[in-house]
């Protein structure tokens, strides 16, 4: 061999020959993999059951869908157990005491989440080496997203507290096989990452052992309790605020004038407005029949309330209209109305005098006048019945000639006590008595109209007072309605941020 070719083989064998601790650690991996199968289970005896060491870390909650009550959370999990076929001598292999070996080539318990609610479980998972030591002590670290089923209870949302669970067990090993042991206690919460719309109370861990209809072998499982706590900030700003600020609105159509004649449209469109925001808090929620959500129950109750109080809008515009039919105010209303309500209302009213008043002062000062006037001239007309001769004719449309002409040239006047009554003086007087029953009617007339008038302001100044009643009592029940209902809930904390 000729010492060029003799170089290049020499070359040749030091790229390909791993060299120092390299070399230990390829010798070390071709002794692990020689007569390993990944398919076998790594007990010492097939008597015996493999002790798998779980431990999950909770890292974040992305997401509670309460629609479609899933939890989707991130989570790095811990599974440990001795592995008979991977130990050796650290001595024989360059003093390597941990290797790492691709996943995919060791055996792995198939401890999968039971409650899985994602399509895509297989790809959820993400692994890489898996760490094992020289006395067969296998760690398995992976990280995953899981999207996990939970029964989301929304009776008190939007100051609710969920219990979900996450439920991992093997699926084929039953618990001869593989023995589920809990790494912790209590949840590893040390690399949590806060939420901003759940706080997170507490995680429980709990070991189970459940026997199935399938199966009368046991499988254990560990099951870890995750307790949250909405923050309720969110929603008291965006939905029961201006549900507050809409009812209060509402109410003040109590306050409005009965003549403005908005009364009742504003309480529709308070109504329409409610309905709105009722509707948005109905897609957000699941739709079960098993529980009412609290601000639903709020929303029902306050659309009850903006209801009726426009109802009885229309019951106090109808008082206020009363009086144009002049059907007086009952005694018995008046009394309470008047009495006390308007006392407890704080009310200063103007009430009407229908007996007296400027204008029925004037009316009996007209009244005697025109009747002083009627009787001076039915004293006159007496008189002149008494000094007429019935057999005096008077001529020229019954005025007589000498007193015609005296009235025009002032000569051979008739003297006032001629006994002739002429026709002008009867026309006179009753052109008189026509003039005194015009202004009786008038008088009556007035007089109507005003006990109309006061009939009406009555009837106005009740429904004043009605309204100012139901003003009140609507706001004492809102205000307790809203109190009594979001702290129905034993986690109601308005403001917690």
């Amino acid at each position: 061999m000729t010492p060029g070719l003799l170089t290049m083989l020499i070359c040749l064998a030091a790229a390909v020959s791993p060299s120092g601790a390299d070399e230990a650690e390829y010798r070390l991996t071709r002794y692990l993999m020689s007569n390993y199968d990944k398919s076998v289970r790594p007990s010492f005896k097939a008597a015996d059951a493999l002790n798998i060491t779980f431990g999950l870390a909770l890292t974040q909650i992305i997401d509670v869908d309460e629609r479609n009550q899933i939890l989707t959370t991130n989570c790095w999990l811990n599974q440990m157990w001795l592995d008979y076929s991977l130990q050796w001598n650290a001595s024989d292999f360059g003093n390597i005491r941990v290797i790492r070996l691709p996943a995919e080539k060791l055996w792995k318990p198939d401890i999968i989440l039971y409650n899985n609610a994602d399509s895509q479980y297989n790809t959820a998972i993400l692994s890489t080496n898996i760490i094992v030591t020289s006395d067969g002590n296998v760690t398995w670290l992976s990280s995953a997203i899981f999207k996990s089923s939970c029964s989301i209870n929304v009776e008190f949302f939007p100051f609710d507290e969920q219990k979900c669970v996450m439920k991992f067990a093997s699926w084929t090993y039953d618990g001869f096989q593989v023995n589920l042991v809990i790494q912790t206690e209590e949840g590893d919460l040390s690399n949590y990452v806060t939420n901003g719309e759940w706080d997170l109370i507490d995680m429980i861990v709990e070991r189970n052992v459940v026997y199935y209809s399938c199966c009368e072998e046991p499988y254990p499982d560990i099951t870890y309790h995750i307790i949250l706590r909405r923050r309720p900030l969110f929603y008291v700003f965006n939905l029961i605020l201006p549900c507050v600020l809409i009812t209060g609105i509402a109410l003040m159509s109590f306050y409005m004038p009965s003549d403005s004649g908005e009364k009742v449209t504003l309480g529709i469109t308070t109504l329409l407005s409610m309905t709105v925001f009722l509707m948005v808090i109905g897609e957000s929620m699941p739709p079960t029949s098993e529980k009412l959500p609290l601000i639903g129950l709020y929303y029902g109750v306050t659309i009850s309330l903006v209801s009726f109080a426009t109802g009885l809008s229309v019951v106090t515009l109808n008082i206020h209209h009363r009086g144009m039919r002049g059907r007086e105010v009952p005694a018995f209303v008046k009394k309470v109305v008047f009495s006390y309500m308007a006392k407890m209302m704080c009310i200063r009213l103007d009430i009407p005098d229908p007996m007296g008043g400027q204008g029925h002062k004037f009316a009996s000062n007209l009244n005697h006048h025109s009747e002083g006037v009627f009787r001076e001239g039915a004293g006159q007309l007496e008189m002149s019945e008494r000094l007429l001769d019935p057999e005096v004719k008077c001529e020229n449309g019954g005025i007589p000639p000498t007193r015609v002409t005296g009235g025009l040239h002032g000569q051979h006047a008739c003297p006032s006590t001629h006994p002739c009554l002429d026709t002008f003086e009867r026309h006179f007087l009753r052109v008189l008595n026509k003039v005194y029953q015009t202004i009786e009617k008038n008088e009556i007339r007035l007089a109507e109209q005003d006990r109309r008038d006061t009939i009406k302001l009555e009837w106005q100044q009740v429904a004043l007072v009605v309204d100012r009643f139901l003003l009140w009592v609507f706001i004492v029940s809102t205000i307790g309605s809203t109190f009594g209902i979001l702290y129905k809930s034993p986690h109601t904390k308005l403001f917690t941020v």
